[in-house]
């Protein structure tokens, strides 16, 4: 991850106490209605907040704070598109996953594998770990694994 990619995720606020105005009382509330994180907060609609019994000054300034502490920024399409290029592909070292994958795993993503116990979740994990590995001729991506 880059330093300005860093940058962009850091936040100043790391607790919902941390917001300037969210008291313990109004963080307890806050909880229960289920926010738990800074993050949360700020994707609030001020609206919602104020039905659930936080008073609307209070509601606007939290999640106002929230939203500035996150640093949200918009794009353009070609800026993503940029971005989008700049991705790489790695193998799963099975045809059939890479198919599916449309290529095979793209980097700076997620990729989250769930299923009953014993359908292969470890096996692929531990594929990947070796595939990530391989020179990017082979499908890898030349890199390492800790």
């Amino acid at each position: 991850m880059s330093t300005d990619q860093m940058e962009y995720f850091k936040a100043k606020y790391q607790t919902l106490e941390d917001i300037p105005g969210v008291g313990p009382s109004t963080a307890t509330k806050l909880r229960e209605i289920g926010f738990k994180t800074v993050e949360a907060l700020a994707t609030a609609p001020i609206q919602y907040l104020t039905t659930k019994g936080i008073g609307e000054a209070t509601a606007i300034k939290i999640v106002v704070a929230a939203r500035k502490t996150m640093a949200l920024t918009f794009i353009t399409a070609e800026k993503l598109y940029e971005i989008q290029k700049k991705k790489l592909k790695m193998t799963t070292g099975c045809k059939s996953l890479d198919n599916l994958f449309e290529g095979g795993l793209e980097t700076q993503s997620i990729t989250e594998f769930h299923g009953d116990f014993g359908s292969g979740k470890s096996q692929v994990c531990q594929q990947l770990a070796v595939t990530v590995q391989l020179p990017e001729d082979r499908g890898g991506l030349d890199g390492a694994c800790l």
